[in-house]
């Protein structure tokens, strides 16, 4: 199998950004049980295993984004979608200006979902800090974490709905445009 290393690491970026930030929450929370851990765990080790990690939980993040804003919403409407599609596939191979098209397309669905993949590891960094902070009684330093990870989720997040409106208005336009070329023809 033959993976291309821009999806290794867009897969993965998820996973890391989700050990990334939960990771320095985690020691700051248990530090003391993780120096008693550390006599007996070899860091190097660890490093390369959180990193080998990040990607299949990044890409099982990227799934979870996939599923609730692209397939769970168009349930009904799957096989409508799925002929629309095609329908703006073959408007893109019709000629060059078409293949250029579907390359700004294609970078336009790339981003909106690398963006959804990012924003879930954010929301489930969230969800692991409001957690452990309510196991652990809150104190100041614990606020102040999920309050600056929520702030980078709600940029994420309105960054996502930007490239979500994008994608949709680009797939409506070559949609259009494909329905009209095909009532050239």
């Amino acid at each position: 199998m033959n993976i291309d290393t821009k999806y290794l690491v867009r897969w993965g970026i998820p996973g890391w950004i989700l050990i990334m930030i939960t990771g320095p929450f985690i020691f700051f929370e248990f530090k003391d049980e993780i120096v008693k851990l550390s006599q007996e765990v070899n860091f190097i080790a660890l490093g390369a295993f959180l990193t080998a990690i990040g990607v299949p939980l990044g890409y099982l993040l990227n799934q979870v984004h996939h599923s609730l804003s692209w397939v769970i919403p168009k349930y009904r409407e799957w096989d409508k979608y799925f002929d629309k599609e095609i329908a703006v596939d073959e408007y893109f191979f019709k000629n060059e200006i078409g293949k250029m098209q579907k390359e700004r397309y294609r970078y336009l669905l790339s981003r909106k979902h690398e963006l959804g993949g990012l924003k879930v590891s954010l929301l489930f960094s969230l969800i692991i800090i409001l957690i452990v902070s309510i196991l652990t009684k809150f104190n100041w330093w614990e606020v102040l974490y999920f309050i600056t990870v929520f702030i980078f989720y709600l940029l994420i997040h309105y960054s996502s709905k930007y490239s979500s409106m994008n994608v949709e208005k680009y797939f409506s336009y070559y949609l259009t445009k494909s329905m009209n070329s095909n009532k050239d023809d």
